[in-house]
């Protein structure tokens, strides 16, 4: 006679019995243990790693009529570094070292160096000086330059050996052939003049131009040829949410959030940048010193 406490199937299992129900209250407490989690997780990315994680990134940029001996040229382009309150001179000194690192054949500098007068020192000098390229180191002004002091940078490049390029432009030579590297004054704070920056340039040569706000390519002149510009300004928005992208940009068109990109008459590279502003965070937009690579197309 079976005992009435016995399992009647013996092969039974707890595996065989109907799963428990998942209730609402059990799932949105486990969403809001998740979202929980993904927000502390998101803070600690944001506000402790990403900000000093410079990402050395290597575009490759075809250009018509790039002359066979430009082609291959490498350019280190470091933008918004921001000496200052949330950033400090080794920071700086890393973004130099890194683009030592890389071997570029020529180094631009983009604007935006310091965020407050009193970074701009002589150990600031020593730390520009070391920046290492065969065909130099060029540089424009950006907004916060013009804000905290713009005279004393100029001397801090001049100093340092860096040539400035306000509305200029100077001519590089490679195996006979020239490439004309020109700048232009910041959109904010100067007077941005495309025309007085190409003055008297080669026609037959490439045309690359460093532009710290790449708002102004909507505003230059379209009948001034350029192949190429070179930005910064952006920090790409130091945010980056996932299907959003940067909730708040510093420029009036988001299509030059970063990377590359197609102006009115030219294609331009918008670097996110090394340095920040307002709040010490990056979130899915690291810090980015590009060493860009061009190819004739």
């Amino acid at each position: 006679m079976n005992n009435p406490s016995e399992n009647p199937n013996p092969e039974a299992s707890d595996d065989a019995l109907p799963p428990k129900r998942f209730s609402r209250r059990r799932f949105l407490r486990v969403a809001g243990a998740a979202a929980a989690a993904a927000a502390a997780g998101a803070g600690i990315d944001g506000f402790f790693i990403e900000p000093k994680w410079l990402k050395v990134t290597a575009p490759t940029i075809a250009l018509v009529n790039l002359p066979p001996a430009w082609s291959g040229l490498r350019i280190a382009a470091l933008a918004d570094i921001h000496v200052g309150r949330l950033m400090g001179l080794d920071d700086a000194r890393g973004a130099v070292d890194a683009a030592n690192a890389a071997r570029p054949d020529l180094v631009v500098l983009l604007g935006d160096y310091v965020s407050r007068a009193d970074a701009i020192t002589r150990a600031l000098v020593e730390v520009l000086r070391s920046l290492r390229a065969p065909l130099g180191v060029y540089a424009v002004l950006g907004n916060h330059d013009y804000w905290t002091d713009a005279p004393a940078m100029i001397r801090i490049f001049d100093d340092a050996g860096v040539r400035m390029l306000t509305n200029d432009h100077a001519v590089l030579t490679r195996d006979g052939q020239p490439l004309c590297l020109a700048g232009v004054d910041d959109l904010m704070a100067g007077s941005p003049s495309l025309t007085d920056a190409l003055a008297d340039a080669p026609d037959d040569a490439p045309r690359l131009l460093l532009c710290h706000n790449p708002d102004y390519l909507d505003r230059m002149p379209r009948d001034v040829r350029v192949d190429l510009a070179l930005c910064g300004h952006t920090h790409g928005g130091q945010v980056r949410l996932p299907l959003i992208g940067p909730p708040a940009l510093p420029v009036g068109n988001r299509r030059y959030a970063e990377g590359l990109v197609r102006a009115p008459s030219c294609p331009a590279y918008v670097s996110r940048g090394i340095g920040m502003v307002s709040i010490p965070v990056r979130f899915n937009c690291r810090p980015e010193l590009p060493v860009i690579t061009l190819h004739s197309a």
